[in-house]
């Protein structure tokens, strides 16, 4: 498996760097692919074309200029452009962990990286936050400037009341009429009917669905002692809970709660793939690479 950048507190928040670190991280990450056995990456050459005004410099071939003093661009056979939707969950239970390990820092570099590797694929990536103060965000498209709006609007975003999958977010993926995916970046805490609503009208659109189910490691192993108390973040509801008491019994309904969540992705045929927050992003990465080269 490639390495990517290791992730620490300072990493994590540094929202002024966003755009160096989700560079460095898909650098890293295909760096490691190129020397790894990683079946199907590499897209096969298939012609050249005249260079014009907007193309990326990246696929000049210099030798050929040398030889001929001309420019020429090398195509791909997968020049595609498929419109990649990033859905990531604003709501405040995204704002949990520790200084390493929190959720949404974590979510939020993800989906700077994921549009990152989306545009060297060459697919259309964009931006969508569900929140409390949820928008429509940056629609998929494949212009020059899109990198630049998602992570601007990533750098802005915060994590900060309930979840909400609105109507006017329904409508909007009703319209969609081409074929594309769609990653979902979110703790599924709210997992509603809402929610597989949402997953559902995806599915009906044509949309291949790649569900990034985040949750910190302190959700997972519950490392407390003594009697403590717990409180909603997004409710406010407040438990009192000792945890030798609860532990066994937290776990069974947390594996409870991730299995009901796998098994609606498996009926939609969703991807779905848990990740602890303490895992490098290169786990999320392949899994996109590893479902688009299955479309």
């Amino acid at each position: 498996m490639p390495s990517t950048l290791a992730l620490d507190s300072r990493l994590l928040a540094a929202v002024e760097d966003l755009p160096l670190l989700a560079n460095l991280i898909v650098e890293g990450f295909l760096d490691g692919l190129h020397r790894s056995p990683f079946l199907g990456y590499s897209t096969e050459f298939s012609a050249y074309r005249a260079y014009t005004q907007g193309d990326n410099l990246r696929h000049i071939d210099w030798k050929v200029w040398a030889r001929t003093d001309e420019l020429y661009v090398k195509q791909f056979e997968d020049d595609t452009n498929l419109r990649c939707q990033i859905y990531l969950d604003t709501s405040a239970s995204m704002d949990f962990g520790g200084a390493e390990t929190n959720k949404f820092l974590y979510g939020r570099l993800l989906a700077a990286a994921l549009s990152q590797l989306m545009v060297r694929q060459r697919d259309a990536p964009g931006l969508v936050l569900f929140g409390s103060e949820s928008r429509l965000g940056v629609p998929a498209q494949a212009v020059r400037h899109q990198p630049v709006e998602i992570l601007t609007l990533l750098a802005r975003t915060r994590a900060t009341g309930g979840t909400r999958l609105g109507s006017d977010l329904m409508q909007w993926v009703q319209s969609f009429t081409r074929r594309g995916m769609a990653v979902i970046i979110s703790d599924f805490f709210a997992a509603d009917e809402e929610v597989f609503e949402f997953l559902r009208q995806l599915r009906a659109q044509r949309q291949e669905i790649l569900v990034l189910h985040l949750l910190a490691p302190e959700e997972e192993d519950l490392p407390l002692d003594g009697e403590f108390i717990l409180e909603d973040s997004e409710s406010g509801e407040e438990i009192l809970v000792h945890a030798d008491d609860a532990r066994a019994g937290y776990r069974r309904r947390l594996e409870e709660f991730v299995g009901h969540i796998r098994e609606e992705c498996l009926r939609m045929e969703a991807d779905y793939v848990r990740l602890r927050t303490d895992q490098p992003l290169d786990v999320a990465l392949t899994a996109y690479l590893e479902r688009r080269l299955a479309l």
